[in-house]
């Protein structure tokens, strides 16, 4: 059906932004390292400046960093300490102050990770630990390298097409050797541009290199990511014990990431894991503990990554469980499709049983609708699934409904909610709150069309219900009676 409805007043959406260069200082370089490694909001600006900023001092004259470091740092790796056993820049830094045995940040070291076979959050982890053990290893050997490819253009951890090309002819003119996970991690994170990508692999085919021509053949069908296929289905409770142990039963919306095949040709080991089909019910421990830096290993592809994160937020929704509702708004900010992945994510997020768990996918939903990415019919289908499989309550999808808008989004949460009425109608448990909403979304921007059949029914019937009184009220509000 069709309505007209006034627009919405959303709030401002926080801006991606250009990622500001790594401190030319070599003690801004290390303040900024150690309120990195001190601070909680591990965020992709803060740690792609420190990184960049470590290598390109080391490539100038590691001893004076290392002075600098033990200084500040030092009490920090009082002992010599394996690779895998460090996070994030402990181990480029550790490495720096020779507290990190060389065989550890070998490549073929990397592979034998712990817990990362069948998880795909963990493959991100895993593609984030072969980039930072290759720069340490190049920074302890007699190549470090003169700068990183991969440090991203902008905040979310995207690059932009030509920065690379650029890169690569800088290192081609410096005969500089580029790091197999640099140069994988730099693919990754390109933004697709259209007609700009066919100009960025023109140029890159010119720089005559191996480099170029994989980032030629990236920027056409090689990069583009697959679709991933939505299903429904009961987890095995053999193959997924996480599912039992939450208390979580029934049918779930879950969804089938696409094969890879590019990226299990030319890209390290480490990288392999992201190119394989992943099913949905997949439980691991990444997401818990994660923070958006993971995210920016495929910034460019939030679809993916919603399809992974889904069944951590479901759990927020069916079990005791605060599941990974907080990084949906870090997605909805990513680049690429806003698809059916990211928009079923968005629905299990409203359906959280705590009202903290619903607050982030409200911000997601927000967020998507202020940057005009929101499939508002789509999202309420999920939603009318989910409700239908039990997964989704109405009661708590009415209370995140009144938070968004409370938020200005009347227009869109009445599109939205005109999807799920057909399914919580006639008679399903707090069908009443969600009618409210709807009713009051539909008086607040002015909606005015025919009114959906179950709702008609709904308001001829006698008494004078929840159900029946809201029923009443929305068809007042649509009719203009």
């Amino acid at each position: 059906m069709i309505w007209t409805a006034s627009q919405d007043t959303l709030p401002p959406v926080p801006p991606v932004r250009w990622l500001d260069p790594a401190p030319e200082g070599l003690a801004e370089t290390v303040e900024l390292t150690a309120a990195h490694l001190d601070s909680r909001a591990h965020t992709v600006a803060d740690f792609e400046r420190s990184l960049d900023g470590l290598v390109r001092h080391a490539h100038r004259d590691r001893h004076p960093l290392a002075r600098a470091l033990a200084d500040a740092l030092g009490h920090r790796y009082t002992e010599e300490i394996e690779a895998q056993r460090l996070g994030g820049l402990n181990v480029v830094v550790a490495s720096l102050l020779w507290r990190v045995p060389g065989y550890s940040l070998k490549p073929e070291y990397v592979r034998r990770g712990r817990g990362h076979e069948e998880c795909a959050q963990g493959g991100l982890e895993l593609v984030l630990a072969a980039r930072l053990r290759e720069i340490s290893y190049r920074l302890m050997s007699k190549e470090p390298l003169p700068f990183l490819l991969s440090t991203p253009t902008w905040d979310t951890g995207a690059l932009e097409p030509a920065e690379l090309v650029e890169r690569l002819s800088d290192y081609r003119r410096l005969d500089a050797r580029p790091g197999p996970a640099d140069f994988g991690q730099a693919l990754l994170r390109l933004r697709r541009d259209g007609a700009a990508d066919g100009a960025a692999a023109e140029a890159a085919s010119r720089l005559g290199t191996a480099e170029g021509a994989r980032l030629a053949a990236w920027l056409g069908p090689d990069g583009e990511p697959a679709p991933a296929l939505r299903r429904v289905a009961e987890p095995d409770p053999q193959v997924h014990k996480a599912w039992q142990r939450a208390g979580t039963a029934g049918a779930q919306v879950a969804f089938l990431s696409g094969e890879r095949a590019a990226l299990r040709g030319e890209f390290p080991e480490p990288f392999h894991l992201l190119g394989r089909p992943h099913a949905g019910f997949t439980q691991c421990y990444h997401w818990y503990e994660g923070h958006p830096v993971r995210a920016s290993v495929l910034p460019e592809d939030r679809e993916t990554q919603a399809a992974w994160l889904l069944p951590q937020v479901t759990l927020a929704a069916t079990a005791g469980d605060h599941g990974s509702s907080w990084m949906l708004p870090h997605l909805a900010r990513l680049g690429g499709p806003a698809g059916p992945a990211l928009h079923a994510a968005v629905a299990a997020g409203l359906g959280g049983r705590y009202a903290e768990s619903r607050r982030p996918a409200v911000e997601a939903l927000l967020v998507l609708a202020a940057r005009g990415e929101l499939d508002a019919p789509l999202l309420g289908r999920e939603l009318a699934a989910m409700t239908a499989l039990g997964t989704v309550k109405p009661n708590r999808l009415a209370d995140a409904a009144r938070c968004a808008v409370v938020a200005g989004a009347h227009a869109t949460l009445w599109t939205v909610l005109a999807e799920v009425l057909p399914a919580l109608l006639p008679s399903v448990r707090g069908a009443g709150e969600v009618l409210a909403v709807a009713a009051s979304c539909a008086e607040r921007c002015a909606a005015t069309g025919p009114v959906p059949d179950a709702v008609a029914a709904a308001a001829a019937r006698r008494g004078s219900s929840a159900v029946t009184t809201e029923a009443r009220r929305l068809s007042a509000a649509l009719t203009g009676s």
